[in-house]
Parts: structure tokens; sequence; C-alpha cells
């Protein structure tokens, strides 16, 4: 019997019009609009490091170990980019005309027992500069540190130093995510609760002051509540297919990451897409106007969309800042924000606790839809 109501709703759904137009079509030309509008600023990565342009003058007898270590990271990386590309000059003034002309970015000037940084102006590349010099000095006074005074743990230094880089590779975030995909993030959340409009047409074919389905169906002998779930269900399925063409759109089409696994990014649309259906199905059970059946998911979805950054972004940190608890009640910031953890930080603990709070919203808007829709009367049908 379930599985019959489940075929039944699925193929009723299918043949709506108007949920193809918004559910499966809209979307994807809001994807598209978005990165039309954007353009190449998605594909720019703010926080990448372009290769540093540095000249190299040594004075004489200096020791060409520091020489050794910034050509190692002029070598290409595994994603064929380079940290530092360098120029070795014969003096410093032959150095200081090419920064003057802005040919480079920086100088190393080795002298004496010092490495000087000369820059021509504060920035990304004189920082970075700057900490490569300081990171080698801490090594070789922890090296000649060791070796003057305990050469026998030299091996334990070396070990330690390759455990540490292995964390640091293990545990880096990934920063290659660009702000303007909060906008795509907030995009799936407004089409997974575009699925209360999936629901709230369910319940208008199962209740008899709606329609005339309505009227057969509580006139008939099976059980009501095998038949919302069924519906429930059929609904999921359908809103979460729409989800995950627009996520292989952006992904395969426009060539924009989502910045985690394309899979792990579909899980998560599945429970945003049973939130979307659970939210109307509640909204579904509270109104009894066809008008307002129509409205109310549509005044909800974009009102949630909004503070979930669709229209205007940065939204979410100003909420954050004035009244917090709004962004834990917003389905589609809890959703956005589940996203964005997973995109730049991982399954960190907040990730988790998202994930939960949608879990239990699911929970609540169905356990109050069972209470309403049992204690539902007619006086005649």
């Amino acid at each position: 019997m379930f599985f019959r109501f489940f075929s039944y709703s699925l193929k009723q759904l299918v043949r709506m019009r108007w949920l193809v137009g918004w559910n499966f079509l809209f979307p994807l030309v809001l994807a598209s609009a978005f990165y039309l509008g954007f353009g190449n600023m998605i594909k720019d990565d703010p926080n990448r490091l372009d290769t540093i342009e540095v000249a190299y003058v040594a004075g004489d007898g200096i020791n060409s170990n520091f020489l050794s270590v910034i050509n190692e990271l002029s070598k290409e990386t595994e994603d064929h980019n380079k940290i530092l590309d360098i120029t070795s000059f014969d003096s410093l003034d032959e150095a200081k005309d090419a920064l003057n002309k802005n040919n480079i970015d920086g100088i190393y000037y080795q002298h004496d027992d010092t490495i000087e940084v000369i820059v021509s102006e504060n920035g990304l590349n004189s920082t970075s500069l700057s900490q490569i010099v300081k990171s080698y000095q801490n090594y070789q006074a922890s090296f000649e540190k060791i070796l003057s005074e305990k050469p026998e743990e030299i091996n334990t230094l070396m070990a330690n130093m390759e455990s540490n880089q292995s964390f640091i590779k293990k545990h880096d975030f990934n920063t290659g995510v660009s702000q303007y995909m909060q906008f795509f993030y907030a995009l799936l959340a407004m089409s997974s609760l575009f699925g209360s409009w999936i629901s709230t047409a369910i319940m208008t074919n199962l209740c008899a002051n709606l329609s005339e389905s309505g009227k057969r169906f509580e006139i008939a002998p099976g059980h009501k509540l095998k038949a919302i779930f069924a519906g429930i269900l059929a609904g999921t399925i359908l809103q979460a297919l729409s989800n995950a063409v627009v996520i292989c759109y952006v992904e395969y089409v426009l060539g924009l990451h989502w910045g985690a696994p394309i899979c792990m990014v579909i899980a998560i649309t599945i429970l945003a897409s049973a939130l979307g259906i659970s939210v109307g199905t509640l909204i579904g059970s509270i109104f009894k106007n066809q008008l307002a059946l129509s409205m109310v998911p549509l005044a909800f979805t974009m009102t949630c969309s909004f503070f979930s950054g669709l229209m205007m972004g940065g939204i979410q940190q100003i909420i954050q800042n004035f009244c917090p608890l709004l962004n834990k009640i917003n389905p589609a910031t809890v959703f956005t924000d589940s996203l964005y953890q997973l995109a730049c930080y991982g399954k960190t603990s907040a990730y988790y606790e998202d994930l939960c709070i949608m879990v239990l919203m699911i929970g609540l808007c169905l356990a109050i839809s069972v209470l309403i829709l049992r204690r539902r009367n007619y006086d005649s049908i």
C-alpha cells in the first residue's frame, strides 16, 4: 500500500508543469545569471599567493645555505605554482634599481651574518618574504644549538620536522573557495526550500476542503499517515534530484568548484530537500486557504533566502553580530553555513551542529504536522 501511495504521488508531481519550471529550471537560470554577473571574479581566489619576484644579493664569503633554501621555494609545487622567482644580482645598487622599476617585488640582501629584506611597500608579498627569513633563522638556530649540545638528537629533530610538515599538510584549510560561492550556496538553500511548494501541493490533494481528490482520499479506507509520508518521500526525492542537477550544472558546465566533494554536497542537499518538504507539510497542515498555500511558502522561502545572503552578501555576518539566534533558526542560513564549513574547514563541530539543527527542524515540523492532521475533521464531506 505504501509503495502504491508513493508511486501515485511521484507521478502526480511529475505532471505538474509549474514544478518543472520553478524547481528545476529557475535555479539553473539563476545560477547562470550569477555566473555571468560575477564573471571571472568567481574563479579568482582572493587568498591565492602569486609567485613573488625577488632578487638575491650576497656579500663576499657568504654561506649559500639560504640561497639553497629559496631556490627550493622557486621550484614548481604539485599544483604547478612557484612561491618565489629568484634573480641573482652582483650588487645591491642593481637590485634596488630593478625594485624601483617594479621589475621585482623585493630583495634578499645577505651580508655579514644577517639577511635583510628590502621592499618598496608593505603588503602580502613583504610579509611572506620576511616570514621565509624568520623560518630559516629559527630552523638554523635549532640545528646549531642541537649540534653544539646534543648532536645525537639531530635525527630526532629531522623526524619532528617531517612530522610537523605532514600534520600541516593534512590539516591545511581549503582557502581556495571564492567568496562569491556563498551566493551559490544560498541559491541551493532557496532551491531546497522551494520543496515546500511540493508538499503544499501534496497536502492540497489530500485535504477534503481543498480539492475533489482530497474528498475521495478522506473517505477512502486507506491509512492516511502512510499516504502523507509516501507523498513526503516522493517530494523529497524529486527535490533532491532537482538540487543534484543544479550542483552538477555549476560544477561541470559552469566550471565552478563547490569546495568539497560533489557527493558530499549532494548528500547535504538531500537533507535540505527533506527540510524544505517538511516545512511545506507544516504549512499545508496549518493553512486551509488555497491562496495561502501558494503565497506563504513563497514568502517564507524568499525571506529565509534573503537572510542567508542570496540578495545581499555579508548579511549573515551582520545578523551574527546583532542577533545570532536568527542564524540558528533560519533553515537557509543553517544549510549555507554547513556547506561553507565543509568547504573551508572540513567536518568540524560547527558542521555537525548545522546538520543536527536541520535534522531537528525536520523532526519538529513533521511531529507538529502529524498532531494537526490527526485532529483535523470536517462538518461534512
